[in-house]
């Protein structure tokens, strides 16, 4: 997390905090849906049209990254979640490897009603669990049942992750759930002295409040 208080925000107003987020995982799990229920601007997003097996799934894929943004700005500062997004294809691997040493913590998504897809995400937990030191979170999306959840997490070798949450990303209020989740993770790897807000714990509280209000 960067707390240089003349950093710029992505928008180009000055930021005092800065938490990244790195959402990886299989194809059509639900990544750019989980960042798009987050972000308070336009996805940004690098979709082309699919082709072969993967276009009678769905018409678009992600091939670079997506990226959204939430800002929380009050009397105590402001604090920017940058959120990115990998590529969910094999081939696009080194993507997340490149970027996981540089962010605050992992959301590896993967879908739970669809076994076909877990060798691909195991084989993508492994490459992702070598040399990850920040916290990872796995979101079993299309999933309501935490016992299932934690049996796909075991097939897929992520049983030592910092949590499993179980989630139906299609509604916002889940993947608010799962943002959260992650951040309490790493909120929990910090050392802070009594009485210090962190700007960590500062997000949480937004989205928990803001899925309380929708609720």
């Amino acid at each position: 997390m960067s707390t240089d208080p003349g950093a710029a925000a992505p928008t180009g107003q000055r930021t005092d905090h800065v938490v990244k987020l790195l959402v990886t995982g299989p194809f059509n799990a639900g990544k750019t849906t989980l960042i798009a229920a987050i972000s308070q601007t336009p996805v940004v997003d690098t979709d082309v049209a699919t082709t072969g097996d993967e276009a009678r799934i769905k018409a678009r894929t992600t091939v670079a990254m997506d990226y959204g943004t939430y800002a929380l700005d009050d009397d105590q500062g402001r604090v920017d979640l940058l959120m990115f997004g990998t590529p969910g294809q094999p081939r696009f691997q080194f993507m997340t490897d490149v970027m996981k040493g540089d962010v605050d913590a992992v959301i590896s998504v993967v879908d739970g009603s669809d076994e076909s897809t877990h060798t691909d995400a195991g084989n993508a937990m492994r490459a992702l669990l070598v040399d990850l030191h920040a916290p990872l979170v796995v979101a079993v999306n299309r999933c309501d049942d935490p016992q299932h959840a934690l049996l796909v997490a075991r097939r897929l070798g992520a049983l030592s992750s910092d949590a499993v949450v179980p989630c139906q990303l299609v509604h916002p209020e889940s993947s608010r759930d799962v943002v959260v989740a992650a951040l309490i993770a790493a909120l929990e790897r910090l050392e802070r002295p009594g009485g210090w807000t962190s700007p960590l714990q500062r997000v949480v509280d937004a989205l928990r409040s803001s899925s309380a209000a929708a609720a």
